[in-house]
Formats: C-alpha cells, sequence, structure tokens
C-alpha cells in the first residue's frame, strides 16, 4: 500500500511540476550547449534558423 501511494505522489508532483512547461522551455533546453561559444552559435543558428542566446564565458577573455 505504501508503494502504490508513493507512486501517486510521485505522479501527482511531477504533474503539478510539468503543469506550466511549454514548447518553448524545450528548445531554449536545448540550445543552452551553444550558448557559451558566440562562434558556435551562429553557425547553429543558420543551420536551425533559431536565435541561441549566445554570451562568452568571462574567463574566455582572460589572458
Amino acid at each position: 500500500m505504501s508503494c502504490l501511494s508513493a507512486l501517486l505522489f510521485f505522479y501527482w508532483v511531477t504533474t503539478a511540476c510539468l503543469r506550466r512547461h511549454t514548447h518553448d522551455v524545450d528548445d531554449q533546453a536545448s540550445l543552452i550547449p551553444f550558448a557559451d561559444d558566440p562562434a558556435v552559435a551562429r553557425r547553429v543558428e543558420q543551420a536551425i534558423g533559431k536565435t541561441v542566446p549566445a554570451t562568452a564565458p568571462p574567463a574566455a577573455f582572460k589572458a
């Protein structure tokens, strides 16, 4: 009985968290790996036609 309760609780919590989930969230999450390299971000933008919010990390400019 406790396993069933735990399973129902997990289902309820997951459903509540994903209720506000949109397709835009998936798109932004899939572009995160390219956001720290502006050159790669431009290539990805050209390949897929979506804007990648690219910002170079501050450590990349230190010598």
